[in-house]
């Protein structure tokens, strides 16, 4: 009986089903959110990447992929750590991504449709640059370059800092909208990172918005 029930109520989505393959590129904006009281600026980077959708004949849209984020990150300054004025930390971190989300297909027209979307993403870092500006209290200064994800001991005054890296794994959740002219599609997305990154900076969340344009097979 329960077999027969199963197949009475998801057969009929089954066999409607559309699947869909499509790839994108475009821009992203990035920027970390800090418990400091600090001074942050977006940087642009950019995104590519491909999915995998799942609709049914009620209009229930799936979709799973992986993308390549260039740039995420942000710029932080004008804030105090451990006596050392820290002028700029700047991080740019390359990303891959799996997102998961789900929608609703709202057909306007026969070719124009719109999908607002929910869902969450996992993230990896796969490379990076932090770029390290500072000033002690006597005026001496630090200018480095290191690995996003390598911790950087450094002395000034005859005393020894660390500043850890920043944490490789990253996830959260997302919201977006699709614009869809036929095959082609206008994706706005934006992505709200919920791991801290970095403990020494106060555990910034990253923060990601994003405009890309998609084609589907």
């Amino acid at each position: 009986m329960k077999k027969l029930l199963f197949l009475f109520i998801f057969l009929p989505i089954y066999a409607h089903a559309q699947w869909n393959v499509g790839v994108e590129a475009g821009a992203t904006f990035n920027y970390l959110q800090s418990n400091f009281d600090t001074s942050n600026s977006a940087q642009v980077g950019a995104k590519a990447g491909a999915w995998v959708s799942y609709t049914t004949d009620y209009y229930l849209y799936l979709e799973t992929g992986l993308s390549y984020l260039g740039n995420v990150g942000g710029k932080v300054y004008e804030f105090d750590i451990r006596h050392v004025a820290l002028n700029t930390i700047k991080t740019k971190m390359q990303q891959l991504r799996l997102p998961i989300s789900m929608g609703y297909v709202i057909n306007i027209t026969d070719n124009w449709a719109f999908v607002p979307r929910i869902g969450g993403w996992m993230g990896v870092g796969v490379g990076g640059r932090s770029h390290i500006e500072a000033k002690d209290e006597r005026g001496n200064t630090i200018v480095k370059s290191i690995s996003a994800f390598d911790s950087y001991e450094y002395t000034f005054d005859k005393r020894d800092y660390q500043l850890n890296g920043f944490r490789r794994f990253d996830a959260g959740v997302s919201i977006g909208i699709d614009f869809r002219y036929t095959q082609f599609i206008v994706r706005a997305k934006c992505d709200l990172g919920l791991c801290n990154l970095n403990t020494s900076l106060g555990n910034p969340q990253s923060r990601c918005y994003s405009v890309s344009l998609g084609y589907t097979f």
